[in-house]
Order: C-alpha cells, then sequence, then structure tokens
C-alpha cells in the first residue's frame, strides 16, 4: 500500500511560510498598539493641558483687579482671589464706608479678611490706605450692611469694592532637572511678601511643561478693558508637542 504524507522539504517550507504570515500578523498587532499607545499619549497630554489652563483661567477671571505680579523671568504670576464683592458709600467728613456683599452674606467676615477699594497695584491689597482689616467684623444693628472707617486715598467710580484674605494664589513653571527642559506648573497659596523664592506647599498642576518656552505675561487694565493675562504654555511628551496661546481677561474693574 502506497503511504500518504510529508516530505521533509515540504515540512520546512510550510513551516517557513507560517513563520512568515505570523511574523506579517505580529508585526501589524504591533503597529496598531503603538498607533493606540501614542493616541492615548496625545490625548492625556491634550486633557490636562485643558485641565491646568481652564483651572488657572477660572481663577484669573475672578481675582481682584490690578492684583497681578510677575516674577522677573516671567515663569510664575501671584494674584488675590476674590472672596465676596459688593458696593460701598463713603461717608465724609466722618471716613465711614457702609458697604454690602452680594449673595451669601455672611453675618461676620473670617480671619484675614481684608477689604480693598479702587486697587492700582498689588502692593495696595497688602499695606493700609487702600485695603483694610475686617476680619470679625458683624452687621450694624439696623440694617444687613457693614461699616468700618478707613481713609481712602482714592475711590472707586462705580463704588465697588472687594473683600480678600491676605494670602495670595500663586502660579509657577517650574524647571525639572532632567535632559530636555521639562517642567511643570505649581500652584501655591499663601502669604505673598513680592517674593517668589520662598515658595513651598505647592500642589502640581500639570507636568510635562517645556520650561524654556512657557511663560506668563500681564497686561494692565486700559479704559478699554480689564486686565489681561496670557498663558503661553508648550506641552510635550516624547515627540508629541502642544502650544497653548491663551488670554484671559479680568471679569471685575476697580
Amino acid at each position: 500500500m502506497k503511504q500518504r504524507g510529508f516530505t521533509l522539504i515540504e515540512m520546512i517550507l510550510t513551516i517557513v511560510v507560517v513563520a512568515i504570515i505570523f511574523l506579517g500578523i505580529a508585526g501589524f498587532v504591533e503597529f496598531g498598539a503603538k498607533g493606540y499607545s501614542q493616541t492615548v499619549d496625545r490625548q492625556r497630554l491634550q486633557n490636562q493641558a485643558r485641565f491646568a489652563i481652564e483651572k488657572m483661567s477660572r481663577e484669573v477671571r475672578h481675582a481682584v483687579p490690578n492684583s497681578f505680579s510677575l516674577s522677573n523671568d516671567s515663569k510664575c504670576l501671584a494674584f488675590y482671589p476674590i472672596e465676596y464683592a459688593g458696593f460701598y458709600q463713603y461717608r465724609e467728613p466722618t471716613g465711614d464706608v457702609e458697604f454690602v456683599v452680594g449673595n451669601d452674606q455672611p453675618d461676620t467676615f473670617s480671619d484675614g479678611s481684608r477689604l480693598v477699594i479702587n486697587p492700582s497695584r498689588i502692593q495696595d491689597l497688602q499695606t493700609d490706605g487702600q485695603s483694610i482689616e475686617v476680619a470679625g467684623e458683624p452687621k450694624e444693628p439696623d440694617g444687613d450692611y457693614f461699616s468700618i472707617n478707613m481713609n481712602l486715598t482714592s475711590q472707586s467710580s462705580s463704588n465697588r469694592h472687594y473683600i480678600y484674605q491676605n494670602q495670595a494664589v500663586i502660579y509657577c513653571i517650574e524647571a525639572l532637572v532632567v535632559p530636555n527642559g521639562s517642567g511643570r506648573i505649581v500652584r501655591y497659596y499663601g502669604v505673598f511678601d513680592n517674593d517668589f523664592s520662598n515658595l513651598s506647599g505647592g500642589v502640581v498642576v500639570a507636568t510635562g511643561v517645556v520650561f524654556n518656552d512657557s511663560s506668563f505675561s500681564y497686561q494692565q487694565t486700559s479704559l478699554q478693558r480689564g486686565g489681561l493675562i496670557h498663558f503661553n504654555l508648550l506641552f510635550h511628551n516624547g515627540d508629541e508637542q502642544s502650544q497653548y496661546k491663551h488670554d484671559v481677561q479680568v471679569s471685575n474693574v476697580p
């Protein structure tokens, strides 16, 4: 009886052909996996960038007008967030300022609360004159308003006042000790004395920032618009880079 089967050459050729097919399939799968991984990394980078910019924008938009300060290298931005805002009436010659605040009016103000009227620079929020401590001040017994005595050097054209904590929000672009010039954005909150060299206890908001190509800038309030903050941020992850140039206008006016 004639026996059927494969010869050694046929078996070797079959193994070679099957190996080539499997190598092709493996290469295709690897290419797809790399593409998916790169897409995920790109999406993560863009989501992180959008989160950082949106977070900073919201806080900047509702900061006390003219309360911004930049470090000399434009890598740090400091400002004071508004805790309460409202309107006031100045009583002359006694120097009494009667004021109300908006929604969620408190019965008194917490420790560290200060009131400022018509600030023109960040120093106005740190010293007496245009600002004054209001912590513990109760409402007047004959109405839902507060009264405090202060010596105003200038007044707001719209009779606006702002109440804030005596601690500033500070965003800094910090360099990391890595060869590719990478950095990160860190948010600090605390007492600010016009010195960006003694910051501690910050929270990392974003990583993968190109330190040398990222910065903040600030344009002072003008007659046509409020203050304008410009974010120039370059994010990278490997060979992937995303450039963000974003302007934020401070909503409030002195």
